[in-house]
């Protein structure tokens, strides 16, 4: 069984349910939109099927796939009408009511209280640190998410080898279930639970980390510069490239 520090470090400290169900006294807005992606929140709100981040606005009885959905960036955009905004703009168009309605609403809907005592100046004081922090770390952590998938998605490419590789070890009894569920669990990372996840890998294992941020900005720079690449091209070019250097 793999069971280096290099690979123990991409596990999340605890399940993300867990992560989504942790009581409080008070949460802060970032920590309540930070356990649940829009798309969820999308069909809470009975939105239907989305067909590569897409769907119909059907609140206003829209046609066709006109409202796009980022669940990095939580936020939506409803091409037709012109409109969009975050997780909160969202909830209170569709159902109505102000955006302390929509918090609220989310914060059932993550299942964490949410009392009515108005915040303190030292309460404000602490979400606005808490929002800083997390916008300051969320870069990083969405590098680490992407460098940590693709780790543990060799993982799984070893590991079923050995099912049908004789020259490679067989994998342990319950280990492929074990690295795809921690497979499934980084993928559900977002939000201030991502860099929660984040920032324990770091002080686990922070060379490992570091590189993992590393190797995933560099290869992002480099998908941008051929892309760009791309754009540039005339038709020409396009046709005489071999089918592998643009196919997906």
């Amino acid at each position: 069984m793999l069971t280096t520090p290099a690979f123990d470090s991409l596990r999340p400290a605890c399940d993300a349910s867990q992560l989504a169900t942790r009581t409080a006294t008070r949460q802060s807005a970032s920590e309540i939109l930070g356990r649940i992606r829009i798309s969820e929140i999308w069909r809470a709100l009975g939105g239907g099927e989305l067909r590569h981040g897409r769907g119909v606005a059907w609140w206003r009885r829209g046609g066709g796939c006109n409202v796009s959905l980022n669940d990095v960036k939580s936020t939506w955009y409803d091409h037709a009408a012109g409109e969009g905004g975050g997780v909160l703009g969202l909830v209170a168009l569709v159902r109505g009511g102000t955006r302390t309605d929509a918090l609220r609403w989310c914060a059932d809907l993550a299942g964490i209280p949410l009392t009515d005592t108005p915040l303190s100046a030292a309460d404000r004081a602490r979400w606005a640190a808490e929002r800083r922090e997390l916008e300051c770390h969320l870069p990083a952590a969405l590098h680490w998410r992407r460098g940590a998938v693709n780790r543990v998605e060799g993982v799984l490419m070893y590991l079923k080898a050995g099912l049908f590789d004789p020259m490679v070890e067989q994998p342990a009894p319950g280990e492929i279930t074990e690295w795809t569920r921690d497979l499934a669990r980084l993928n559900a990372l977002t939000g201030a639970a991502l860099v929660d996840a984040y920032r324990t890998a770091m002080k686990r294992d922070l060379q490992s980390t570091a590189g993992m941020v590393r190797r995933a900005r560099q290869m992002e720079r480099s998908e941008i510069r051929a892309l760009l690449r791309l754009m540039r091209m005339t038709p020409a070019e396009w046709a005489a490239l071999p089918v592998t250097e643009w196919q997906p």
